[in-house]
């Protein structure tokens, strides 16, 4: 009886650890998702001029329901998502605690989750303090893309996967420093994008491929703005390598080189979209895209290394970025 007996409850507790590693795949990717939403509307907020509608903070107009005119309705519509994803969240964390034996890097992971909804929230009321100023925004933007790729993180560290064989040695270090460049070049990229819309400079170069040509930049708006053009053809640049390295590595992790390709794809139509836009006078459609495109390519490279450097052996712990720690299970 007794063997029996601790047979079952062997039995009951796989059963309940499996179901909350299932819950922790489910939150999380609903958490990443309404997560990309919401950056998404911030965006289209901000693009059509909407982000002083409601001047206080956390009420809007002195009220929790103000009276929703087109311009407010943006604005108040992004408070009542964000506020909905940090329920999410928090779902999210307390999952990633019930599955923290079955997923300890996805419960690490999502530390990185809580803190940045925290910093969030006090960048976001300051967004308001501050009148929508460029750093700011710039501030706003790059922690609402960080939560959406921490939750992503958290999703694909729960999802059990086959561990790679023979991914060592300096190649495999070599290009898990690429995919960390290239990751780190694009996300500065997206904030210097946020910072240029922010101080209406989004025109100040209107010709290719730096601002008028092959000239220097005059005006302070026109620095701004090739500063986001050489971040982001660096950052296509390191796209491109990163992809035909990986297609020649035999050891490198399939999930990271398929979303090293993804990536590729990302990037190009990423410089197809910013052309477009300059070309059309900033129009609000493509800004959008524009946005939503650059944080889907920037979370592809996110994934992209966190698999590289989280393939890689114990041995080179040191080289590896705090977003992917050492495989422990």
């Amino acid at each position: 009886m007794p063997v029996a007996h601790l047979k079952r409850a062997t039995m009951n507790a796989s059963a309940a650890s499996s179901g909350a590693q299932r819950l922790l795949r489910y939150t999380s990717a609903a958490s990443a998702v309404f997560a990309f939403a919401d950056v998404v509307w911030g965006g289209i907020v901000r693009i059509n001029g909407a982000g002083m509608t409601c001047p206080d903070w956390p009420r809007c107009r002195g009220a929790w329901l103000p009276a929703l005119d087109n311009q407010v309705m943006l604005e108040w519509t992004h408070r009542v998502a964000a506020a909905l994803l940090s329920l999410l969240i928090l779902a999210t964390i307390n999952a990633a605690f019930r599955a923290r034996r079955e997923c300890p890097r996805a419960w690490r992971a999502s530390w990185w989750s809580g803190g940045l909804l925290v910093a969030q929230i006090v960048v976001g009321a300051a967004t308001i303090r501050y009148a929508n100023s460029p750093p700011s925004v710039a501030a706003h933007l790059a922690l609402g893309v960080l939560t959406f790729v921490s939750l992503l993180v958290v999703w694909y560290a729960a999802v059990p996967r086959e561990p790679a064989a023979g991914f060592d040695g300096l190649s495999a270090l070599a290009l898990s420093r690429l995919a960390f460049s290239a990751t780190l070049v694009t996300f500065s990229a997206i904030v210097a994008a946020g910072y240029m819309s922010a101080a209406n400079a989004g025109l100040a170069c209107t010709g290719f491929p730096i601002c008028d040509g092959w000239g220097p930049a005059h005006t302070a708006a026109q620095q701004i703005h090739v500063l986001h053009r050489i971040l982001a053809y660096t950052a296509f640049a390191l796209v491109v390598a990163l992809a035909a390295a990986g297609s020649r590595s035999t050891t490198a992790p399939r999930d990271a080189m398929r979303l090293a390709l993804t990536a590729l794809l990302l990037a190009t139509i990423q410089v197809a979209i910013g052309a477009a836009t300059i070309i059309s006078g900033l129009a609000p459609v493509l800004r959008s895209v524009h946005q939503a495109n650059g944080v889907l390519l920037f979370a592809s490279l996110s994934l992209a290394t966190y698999a590289l450097y989280a393939a890689l052996p114990a041995s080179s712990m040191i080289a590896r970025p705090l977003s992917a720690p050492a495989q422990t299970s």
